[in-house]
């Protein structure tokens, strides 16, 4: 069964990481329906020898562990493609995050945002290069895990791929008169046959939607990502309620209602699915851990009460099948209800 970004039961894992020194390869988390999104950590330096960026998969691959493109400390990967196109073939989508606590990230201008974009674009997604590190395979967009450097002109970045994908999101006004139009049309709309139908994912050609998600901090409003948050188009955020005063361990100070009134009143998407981020395991985060029933509680609450719910993203795929695999856990919490 094909992504589909509409509904409030979907799961998102982040893979890469090796997170409990135990990292398996890609497909091998991709063997049954309980993962939905898979972002790739990470993409950790916009500018690395070369001028090119860097990425980094731990135990799978990396600059230190295997070949690298001439003149550049950019990995050649491609051995993960069949691993991505059997885990879309599967009904998931792929993302590549960029960023991460260590990143080394940041743009001096719009002009260098969008070149950027370009290189993703070519590197990852549906443009062309003679480097492509994952070989043959076409992710499902990316993922902005922004955690330093100066927070300015990632809208322009966001806009540039969505225009290189063939959508035309990146004038606000245009955004605001379309959340203004949904808002119309959700008073009008009378019958459950309006709703939206699944998005097909196509692995075989370039012609496929892509996706762009953010995964702010809970303090609102994120001091890294959140001015790009209001002006650019993201399908979600994954909110980390985790290593902050808002997380899931401090039940009186989180705030996904905070979120959701931003998704309802700011996003530049008036569709923006908000996830509850949350550590896999108690190795997966300094602080913020909650048992799969304590997690399954904040779901239920989502669900029932913030129509910008969309699923929840683990910290990361590794720990959660280490842990009991804490991630069907927590999938079973989403559909449950």
């Amino acid at each position: 069964m094909a992504f589909d970004m509409t509904k409030n039961t979907n799961l998102a894992v982040y893979w890469g990481q090796d997170g409990d020194d135990k990292q398996q390869s890609l497909s091998h988390y991709c063997q049954d329906d309980t993962i939905d999104t898979i972002p790739l950590a990470f993409l950790y330096q916009f500018k690395a020898k070369g001028g090119m960026p860097a990425i980094d998969f731990a135990n799978t691959c990396s600059a230190s562990g295997n070949s690298v493109f001439a003149g550049t400390a950019l990995a050649n990967c491609d051995s993960l493609a069949d691993d991505i196109k059997t885990c879309q073939k599967a009904g998931k989508i792929v993302t590549l995050s960029i960023g991460g606590a260590t990143g080394e990230v940041g743009f001096s201008s719009d002009s260098e945002a969008k070149t950027f974009a370009d290189t993703i674009w070519n590197l990852f997604l549906g443009g062309e290069s003679p480097v492509r590190p994952l070989g043959d395979a076409i992710l499902d967009g990316v993922d902005l895990d922004i955690e330093s450097g100066s927070p300015a002109h990632y809208a322009a970045f966001v806009n540039r791929i969505r225009s290189n994908a063939g959508e035309n999101t990146s004038d606000k006004t245009k955004a605001k008169s379309r959340r203004a139009r949904h808002r119309m049309l959700k008073r009008k709309k009378s019958s459950p046959t309006s709703s939206k139908n699944s998005t097909e994912i196509d692995v075989t050609t370039k012609d496929k939607k892509y996706y762009i998600t953010a995964a702010p901090q809970c303090p609102y409003p994120d001091a890294n990502i959140g001015e790009a948050l209001n002006e650019a188009h993201f399908d979600a955020v994954y909110v980390q309620f985790y290593n902050n005063y808002c997380g899931l361990n401090h039940k009186s100070d989180y705030n996904f209602a905070t979120w959701d009134n931003w998704a309802k009143t700011k996003s530049a998407n008036p569709d923006v699915k908000v996830y509850i981020g949350a550590p896999a395991s108690s190795k997966a985060a300094g602080e913020g851990y909650v048992s799969a029933e304590t997690l399954a509680s904040y779901v239920a609450e989502a669900q029932q009460k913030y129509s910008s719910f969309g699923g929840v993203m683990l910290w990361d795929a590794d720990t959660a099948y280490n842990n009991n695999r804490f991630d069907k856990a927590a999938k079973n919490g989403l559909t449950a209800n």
